[in-house]
């Protein structure tokens, strides 16, 4: 073939024909590096070897070493609560908040709970980025991002208006959540622990729902 034309995959590269499917692969890849080697100790040819792309494909994808690590934290870190947000029904919102939360939760959980996401909490406590100040204002943003659908409750009378803040309402819901990932969700987590961290975080959300959903809570007579 002339040159000029489409680059062609070479011998044993996965056929990923979607961007996206690409995209998912490096970040997969990357994590498993820097699980092994440490972050600063992956490089990019590694990342793209891993995978089985020239480096020039994954620049294509990716502008730098940072910027996968970034994909990493946007799809299995706090933001990740966000995207949920994001895939939820409008009228599940409206009709039944309670499913709504449920099924958030439940997104949430399964992230969490993949090899990726049990894999990128572990490099998280390794390497002490828990305490990034990084990851502490995404926390903090994913939160705020979150407080528009509090407001929607509190506004349509679904939650009282004295109960808190919006984003306060996120951070009651998701800390505990939260936690229970840090201690159960990791890459060495047998799987009883991983059982218990998403009973906890189902009795957690359960508790919340009552607590703040004024159709679940109970009235001092009741």
């Amino acid at each position: 073939m002339k040159s000029g034309g489409p680059v062609r995959r070479r011998p044993g590269r996965p056929p990923k024909t979607e961007a996206g499917d690409t995209k998912a692969a490096l970040v997969e890849a990357a994590l498993r590096l820097f699980a092994q080697k440490g972050y600063t100790g992956t490089s990019i040819r590694a990342i793209a070897r891993e995978v089985g792309l020239s480096e020039s494909v994954l620049y294509a994808h990716f502008a730098s070493k940072q910027d996968i690590f970034d994909a990493a934290v946007a799809q299995l870190g706090p933001q990740g609560v966000v995207s949920g947000r994001e895939r939820l029904d409008p009228d599940l919102i409206d009709g039944d908040p309670a499913a709504a939360i449920r099924t958030l939760v439940a997104h949430v959980l399964d992230a969490w709970d993949s090899p990726s996401g049990r894999l990128f909490v572990s490099l998280m406590v390794r390497d002490g980025l828990v305490h990034n100040a990084g990851i502490g204002r995404t926390i903090t943003r994913s939160m705020s991002e979150m407080a528009p659908l509090f407001q929607h409750w509190i506004d349509a009378g679904r939650i009282a208006p004295d109960l808190g803040r919006p984003a306060d309402l996120a951070w009651a819901l998701f800390g505990p959540i939260g936690q229970a990932r840090l201690l159960w969700l990791h890459a060495d987590a047998a799987p009883d622990e991983r059982r218990e961290a998403r009973n906890r975080a189902l009795r957690h959300t359960e508790l919340f729902i009552r607590a703040v959903f004024r159709e679940h809570r109970k009235s001092p007579d009741g």
